[in-house]
């Protein structure tokens, strides 16, 4: 699933449970949380669960970030055909911003179907 969704500015950082992902762009990562702190107001309902990380499935949390993902380069229409992958998430987000003004314009409610219906990986079988 990672593999799916990339960006120019990922760093890959390794932590005691396991490889994560760092941005190095300051103000490249403000507008990611902008844009999925947006996509959770707009799609949480949705879901019928409250912004509580204790309460909340993380499957809903990935729904949100991808399908949201998706949904955004689906509305720019960046591809001829629907994609099941972004190749880089910094400029997908700096075209939306730039295409609606900002990243505070960018229609986040016009993705809730792509993030109620993005399907979640099937789990991998341990050996």
């Amino acid at each position: 699933m990672k593999e799916d969704f990339g960006c120019s500015n990922a760093n890959p950082i390794v932590r005691r449970g396991g490889a994560e992902i760092a941005c190095v762009a300051e103000q490249a990562h403000a507008h990611c949380m902008n844009l999925f702190q947006r996509l959770k107001d707009v799609a949480l309902p949705e879901f019928g669960v409250e912004d509580d990380l204790l309460k909340m499935p993380h499957s809903v949390l990935v729904k949100i970030q991808y399908g949201g993902l998706l949904g955004l380069q689906r509305s720019m229409k960046l591809s001829a055909e629907p994609r099941s992958a972004v190749d880089d998430i910094n400029s997908l987000v700096a075209a939306a911003a730039e295409r609606f003004g900002s990243v505070d314009a960018i229609p986040c409610g016009d993705f809730c179907d792509d993030i109620v219906s993005y399907k979640l990986p099937g789990r991998r079988k341990r050996k």
